[in-house]
């Protein structure tokens, strides 16, 4: 056994380390450049197509696992992996770097065939293999940013392997010894490195967690969401930053005459304001995926009608250009009178992640549906399937009906009386009634409605004062019954792929 862990050691220690960790540092150079130049909209980033090919393409199941453990932080371990595998591959090229100086002993040489090499593998092998077209024809950027960043980055990446491959090797013809210690050494040191990085990274994210406030008055001071506590959920590592100078919004399809609206035509419009909740598809029960805002735009209806529906047409469906996101909701929703193309959010204008400059507002279905930096509203014949859809989501979205307990928190130590507060959400049907358990389940006492809520589209606030009886652990569990007199759904059901299901409930432990 000592013998053969001996000359794995061997085998270990001849590998070319140095020429693939060059290789790897010239490769981080050449992404950095890269990723700058994304930025600013001259060129693509090839871990950012990665992971939005892989979110394209995973199983809505899986996915479904991801957003609900770790939130917008599953795009960091996307990222993660992506860059390992794009530092991987300039390090592996990096290897035979040797070989090609015996081809072409030029040095120029060299550098020109390291260059194109890897510029032509990422625009004709990679970009494509990635959905983005032939030399990155299907990005936003087009072919000619893709070519030159991948240019760009690719000549990089080849005067970085030059200086260590031959300008740092003649001052240092020996090399290093690769000992053991050494290896553990900068190993250890990588990952240390790297595990603060992400650290760092992730907590800069929303996390997925539980609906919570300090208390019932946090809890009623924040029946509107503040903006920047409004949560998010994207498909996309990087969202766009969209012109509104040059924005348009089309409608078309099957109307009578199609039209265009630029965005101070759709703001010079009579607008409407409505207080909606969105709640993401992806939420557990009891999850913080859910928030409520004041939207402010125009009616879709006004839009549809003012081109004119030819018979026949019963689906609309929404395109957003800058992301490729789409989704399809049906006409008698879209001509809904609170169905909105929002262009403002609690009385300012439209963040970027929140779909700068105008997004749809669906009431009563989830998140998903309201798509963000819409630019068409085509109306069709047929039910048609959107992004998420494609995946196996549902296409009905209709939101179930639910009671979160937000405070206290679980397992609060609390005395002789204490006010268990929450909200409850059906989608566009209201709540008619909470009801409060403080035995498990056994039995149901009403709680107090928050009344009037903002509007029927909202969440609705509640409270439960309660006296224990004696000392020990409760377990506090709620339900809600809906506007149409239907009470929620018991059995518990995972998100995937029509929305959770199930009574949220918490422990609190009483000290008399």
């Amino acid at each position: 056994m000592r013998e053969r862990a001996l000359r794995l050691w061997t085998a270990i220690k001849r590998l070319p380390w140095q020429r693939f960790g060059a290789g790897v540092v010239a490769g981080a150079c050449a992404l950095v450049l890269t990723f700058i130049l994304r930025a600013y909209g001259l060129g693509v980033f090839l871990p950012e197509i990665a992971v939005n090919f892989v979110v394209a393409h995973i199983p809505g199941d899986i996915e479904s696992f991801f957003i609900r453990t770790m939130g917008e932080g599953a795009k960091i371990l996307g990222v993660v992996t992506a860059l390992a595998v794009f530092l991987a591959l300039p390090g592996i090229a990096a290897v035979f770097y040797r070989r090609v100086q015996t081809w072409v002993p030029n040095r120029w040489g060299v550098i020109a065939i390291y260059t194109f090499g890897t510029a032509g593998v990422a625009l004709l092998v990679v970009l494509p293999l990635l959905g983005a077209g032939f030399a990155g024809a299907g990005t936003n950027q087009g072919p000619w940013a893709a070519a030159f960043s991948q240019l760009l980055g690719g000549w990089l990446y080849a005067a970085v392997l030059d200086y260590f491959l031959v300008e740092f090797a003649a001052k240092h013809p020996t090399g290093f010894d690769v000992t053991r210690r050494n290896l553990f050494k900068w190993g250890a040191a990588s990952v240390v490195v790297a595990l603060l990085a992400l650290y760092g990274v992730t907590r800069l994210l929303p996390k997925v967690a539980r609906l919570a406030f300090a208390s019932v008055s946090e809890m009623f001071a924040k029946e509107v969401t503040p903006t920047d506590e409004f949560y998010v959920v994207t498909k996309n590592l990087i969202d766009p930053t969209v012109d509104e100078a040059s924005w348009r919004l089309a409608v078309g399809g099957m109307v009578v005459t199609a039209k265009t609206y630029g965005i101070d035509e759709l703001r010079a419009m009579a607008a409407t304001d409505e207080y909606v909740t969105f709640e993401c598809v992806s939420n557990e029960v009891g999850g913080n995926l859910m928030s409520t805002a004041k939207w402010s735009g125009v009616p879709v209806a006004d839009l549809i009608n003012a081109s004119s529906v030819v018979a026949g047409a019963d689906w609309v469906l929404f395109t957003c250009d800058p992301d490729g996101y789409t989704v399809a909701i049906p006409l008698a929703k879209a001509t809904d009178p609170a169905t909105l193309l929002a262009l403002r959010m609690n009385d300012g204008p439209l963040a970027v992640n929140h779909g700068h400059p105008a997004r749809v507002v669906v009431p009563g279905k989830y998140g998903m549906f309201s798509a963000k930096w819409v630019t068409g509203i085509t109306l069709v014949r047929g039910e048609v399937l959107g992004f998420w859809q494609q995946k196996g989501w549902t296409n009905a979205g209709l939101v179930r009906t639910t009671a979160i307990i937000a405070t206290p928190p679980p397992d609060t130590i609390v005395g002789a009386a204490v006010t268990i507060g929450g909200v409850a959400f059906a989608g566009d049907r209201g709540i008619a009634r909470v009801e409060v358990s403080t035995d498990g389940g056994l039995s149901w006492a009403p709680a107090t409605l928050k009344t009037p809520p903002k509007s029927p589209l909202t969440w609705t606030m509640w409270t439960y004062d309660w006296s224990p009886p004696r000392g020990g652990s409760y377990r506090i569990v709620a339900r809600a019954v809906d506007g149409t007199g239907t009470l929620q759904e018991s059995a518990p059901a995972p998100p995937f792929s029509n929305g959770s299901a199930g009574y949220d409930a918490i422990t609190l432990l009483v000290s008399l």
